[in-house]
């Protein structure tokens, strides 16, 4: 026997492959074979192998080691000695599925698509939600405290010199009432000559683009503001600006500006001619006047020269005189009280005539004129 004839015997195990394979009875003998060694060449799904042990052929049936098959198909192949028993087996598990398991695969990864989408659908939901909270918060009004100090450099940019006042801005906000409270001011003891000089269309007009500046920039917000006097420490006037636009302001009444009155009552010299009787011809001068503030009504006392020499002449005028004559007092106190009005606020008034004796001789008072006798 060759040497190479009782290599491929030790192996123990062989592949038969072709037809007419060597075959031995469970018996055990010993048989004498010629194996025949021409070069041949294995190959594995059309790639050619190499193996360890030189294939042969007998009596026209080739054999390849039964471990170099194995490897070359991915199989594991053992000796079992005591046993005399070849041991082959797979190193990879079955890939065989059956068409039940195969639906119930498809089944679970269709359900799984399902469940991707819907998860998708409610990521991008929630990202589009996250999206608008961002641009509706970007929308509100910058109500923090830097964005409230920067309204105020705005505003005194644009408003500091207005009408030549050296005005004075503060402005907070009150996140429980959402509402923005706003203080303007000057002081009347540097800029006293040109803030009178600002007539009350104007005031209330700078006060309202004020407003309207604010809401602007820091959005629909409520504003409630008053006009201040540092100097004397008063309260001049009050204003709201409704969220939709709505501006008001009303003036209050101070001490200041009951002085005033009372400097504008004086400039007017004397009471109008009343050309009526006995009180033709008679000039009767303003000698002081008292303006008081009391429950909210303006009442003002115009002190005249009307002698007792001319009391009998007025008694007279006070009995007889006409609708059409009592007009030209009426219309003298109507005229003090609009101008008041328009100069300084407030919704009530009273107007009084007295002598300087203090005696009372006329009354204007809820629309309505009326005439006392000198006495």
């Amino acid at each position: 026997m060759s040497k190479k004839m009782k290599k491929a015997l030790a192996l123990g195990c062989a592949m038969a492959i072709g037809t007419g394979a060597f075959s031995t009875s469970a018996a055990n003998l010993t048989k004498n074979v010629k194996a025949v060694y021409n070069n041949i060449k294995v190959t594995y799904d059309g790639s050619f192998q190499t193996p360890q042990y030189e294939p042969f052929m007998i009596d026209g049936t080739v054999y390849v080691s039964l471990r170099d098959a194995g490897q070359m198909t991915n199989n594991n192949v053992g000796w079992d000695s005591s046993n005399k028993t070849v041991q082959i087996s797979s190193k990879t598990p079955s890939t065989s599925v059956t068409d039940q398991e195969l639906a119930n695969k498809n089944l679970e990864i269709a359900t799984l698509k399902n469940q991707l989408a819907a998860a998708e659908k409610k990521v991008a939901y929630y990202e589009k939600q996250e999206e608008d909270k961002k641009e509706e918060e970007a929308k509100k009004p910058d109500l923090s405290a830097s964005g409230i100090k920067k309204m105020v450099a705005t505003i005194e940019n644009d408003y500091d010199d207005k009408y030549n006042v050296d005005w004075d801005f503060k402005l907070t906000y009150d996140s429980k009432k959402e509402i923005l409270d706003l203080t303007v001011s000057y002081s009347s003891k540097v800029d006293k000559t040109d803030f009178n000089r600002i007539s009350s269309t104007k005031l209330n007009t700078m006060l309202e683009d004020i407003c309207e500046d604010i809401q602007k920039n820091l959005g629909s917000v409520e504003i409630r503001g008053t006009l201040q006097d540092d100097y004397q420490d008063e309260t001049l006037g009050s204003f709201t600006h409704s969220t939709k636009g709505k501006f008001n302001y009303n003036t209050e009444i101070s001490n200041a500006s009951l002085k005033h009155m009372e400097e504008d009552i004086l400039d007017l010299v004397e009471l109008p001619a009343i050309n009526s009787g006995l009180m033709t011809d008679v000039k009767v001068k303003i000698i002081d006047a008292e303006v008081e503030l009391v429950d909210g009504v303006v009442i003002f006392n115009i002190f005249t020269d009307l002698p007792v020499a001319k009391k009998d002449s007025w008694n007279d005028f006070a009995s007889n005189a006409t609708r059409l004559e009592k007009r030209v007092l009426e219309n003298f106190i109507t005229n003090i009280i609009e101008d008041f009005k328009k100069e300084y606020g407030g919704s009530e008034y009273s107007g009084i005539i007295s002598t300087a004796t203090e005696r009372m001789i006329v009354k204007y008072e809820d629309s309505e004129l009326t005439l006392y006798s000198y006495r």
